[in-house]
C-alpha cells in the first residue's frame, strides 16, 4: 500500500507541474466528463468504486489513474469498447493505471473488447482486464500500435467468431498491414482466456496473437489459455514478413496444445530464449512456409532431457518442438536447452509465479494463516471445510492480488462469525488454477 500511495503522489506531483489534476467524483461526476475536459498531459484521478461508462481518450499524454488500485476501482463498459481513443498521434506518455476493465463487447468490426487502439499507443499498467469479449482481441485490440502493456492481470476474456476472420487473440491481439507497430507485453499474468478461431491459419492465440507486427513478450506468466485452433499460448502470424520478435523469460504452462506457434514467418530477427515451457503437446511449432533457422536455445521444456523432436531428440520427454525441414536443414535450433529447473545456461531463467507456505501455527488457538508470495498478479480463493466436507468459511473467492506478500488467515470462525468447535479442518487455497489443501487442527 505504501508503494501504491508513493506512485500516486509522484503522479500527482508530476501532473501539478505539467498539467491539471481532475478528480472523480469530487469534481466531475463521471470519468467521461473529466476526460472530456482534459487537455494534453492532464491527470484524471479516480476514487474507488464502479463506473458504468465507456471511456474515450481525446488528448495525448492524459494519465487516467485510480487512487486505490484495480481491485477496488472498476470501469464497466456498456457494450462496445470499454476504453478507446479518438485522437491521432497518441503515444506511450498516455497512461491507464490501476483499473479493472470489464464489460466490453467490441467496436468497429467487433474489434477490441476492453481496449482498442488504431495507429496510436498507450501505456497500460497494473490493470485487470476480465470479462471482455470481441471478434478479435477480447481484452486488447492493437492495430499499428506501439502500446506497452505491463504488470497487468488479463484473464477470462475471449475472442469469438462473429464474422470472418475472427476468433483471434483471446487476451491480446496485435495487427498491422504495413509491418509497423511494435507492442511490448511484459510482466503480466495472462490466464484463462480463449480464442474461438474458425480453424484456418490466421486464427488462434488464446493468450496473445501477433499478426504482421513485431512483438516483444518478456517476463509474463501465461497459463491455461485455450484456442479452437489449438494454439492456446502465443501465436505469431506474419504471412511472410520479417519482423523483430523477442520472447524471453516467460513462463508458459498448460495452455491448449501449443505454447508458441509461429507461422508464415522469417526467423531473421526472431529469438525465443530463456523461457519455462511445460504442459503442452508442443512447446514450439515453427511451420507453414517457415524461413531461416529460429533461435530457440536455452529454454526449459518441462524435462531435463529437453524437448521431443522426431529426429533430433527422440528421447526428449519435454514439450515437443515441431519444425519444417528446408533443404535438409532443420529450422529450429533448440540445443542447448536448460537441463535444470533452478540453474540456467548463460542466463537466469524465470522464477516461479508464486510460492505458498503451509498453515502456521498448526495446531492453532486463535488464528492460522498461509503466506503467499506472488511474483505476478494471481487469482486467489481460500475455503475452510470440516471433516465431513461441509464448507465452514469462504475466506477469499477469486480475489485478484498483485505482486507482493500476503497472509491468508483464518480466525477459527464460521461464515456467521461464530467460533467453531476444536478439531480437524481442511484449509484449501487455490492460486490461479492450482489447489493446495492442508489439514489444520484447532485447539483450546
Amino acid at each position: 500500500m505504501k508503494k501504491i500511495m508513493l506512485v500516486f503522489v509522484v503522479l500527482t506531483m508530476a501532473s501539478l507541474c505539467f498539467g491539471t489534476v481532475r478528480r472523480v467524483p469530487s469534481q466531475y461526476s463521471t470519468i467521461s466528463a473529466a476526460m472530456n475536459a482534459c487537455a494534453s498531459n492532464d491527470t484524471v484521478l479516480v476514487a474507488k468504486g464502479t463506473y458504468n461508462e465507456n471511456i474515450v481518450y481525446k488528448s495525448n499524454g492524459i494519465h487516467l489513474v485510480s487512487e486505490s488500485g484495480a481491485d477496488s476501482t472498476e470501469i464497466h463498459g456498456n457494450g462496445g469498447v470499454t476504453i478507446s481513443t479518438s485522437v491521432s498521434g497518441m503515444d506511450v506518455s498516455t497512461l491507464l493505471y490501476g483499473f479493472k476493465v470489464t464489460g466490453g463487447t467490441g467496436g468497429y468490426g467487433g474489434e477490441g473488447g476492453g481496449l482498442r487502439m488504431w495507429k496510436q499507443a498507450i501505456t497500460v499498467r497494473k490493470c485487470i482486464f476480465t470479462g471482455n469479449h470481441a471478434n478479435e482481441g477480447g481484452g486488447f485490440y492493437l492495430e499499428r500500435s506501439d502500446a506497452v502493456i505491463e504488470s497487468c492481470l488479463i484473464y477470462g476474456n475471449n475472442a469469438i467468431v462473429s464474422s470472418p476472420p475472427g476468433g483471434t487473440g483471446g487476451g491480446i491481439y496485435t495487427f498491422s498491414d504495413f509491418g509497423d507497430g511494435k507492442p511490448i507485453v511484459r510482466y503480466n499474468t495472462i490466464i484463462n482466456n480463449d480464442a474461438n478461431g474458425n480453424g484456418n491459419f490466421i486464427n488462434g492465440g488464446g493468450a496473445i496473437a501477433f499478426q504482421k507486427t513485431a512483438g516483444t513478450a518478456i517476463g509474463n506468466y501465461i497459463a491455461n489459455n485455450t484456442a479452437k485452433y489449438g494454439n492456446g499460448g502465443i501465436a505469431f502470424m506474419s504471412m511472410g514478413g520479417v519482423y523483430e520478435i523477442i520472447v524471453t523469460n516467460n513462463i508458459l504452462e498448460d495452455n491448449d496444445s501449443v505454447a508458441i506457434d509461429m507461422r508464415y514467418l522469417s526467423a531473421t530477427n526472431a529469438h525465443i530464449n530463456n523461457n519455462k515451457i511445460s504442459g503442452h503437446q508442443y512447446g514450439l511449432k515453427f511451420e507453414y512456409r517457415a524461413v531461416g533457422v529460429l533461435d530457440a536455445t536455452n529454454n526449459w521444456w518441462g524435462d531435463s532431457s529437453g524437448p521431443y523432436h522426431k529426429t533430433l531428440n527422440t528421447s526428449g520427454l519435454g514439450d515437443a518442438v515441431g519444425d519444417t525441414v528446408i533443404s535438409s536443414v532443420h529450422s529450429v535450433n533448440f540445443n542447448p536447452w536448460l537441463r535444470d529447473t533452478l540453474i540456467a545456461i548463460e542466463t537466469v531463467k524465470p522464477t516461479e509465479p508464486y510460492t505458498l507456505s503451509t498453515c502456521w501455527p498448526n495446531p492453532f488457538v486463535h488464528q492460522t494463516s498461509v503466506k503467499l508470495d506472488a511474483r505476478y498478479w494471481v487469482l486467489v480463493s481460500a475455503i475452510v471445510f470440516d471433516i465431513t466436507g461441509r464448507e465452514v468459511r469462504c475466506i477469499m473467492n477469486n480475489s485478484a492480488k498483485s505482486a507482493g506478500s500476503y497472509n491468508i488467515g483464518w480466525d477459527g470462525k464460521d461464515r456467521y462469525g461464530k467460533q467453531v468447535p476444536p478439531g480437524m479442518y481442511f484449509y484449501r487455497v487455490k492460486v490461479n488454477n492450482t489447489c493446495k489443501t492442508m489439514k489444520v487442527i484447532m485447539i483450546r
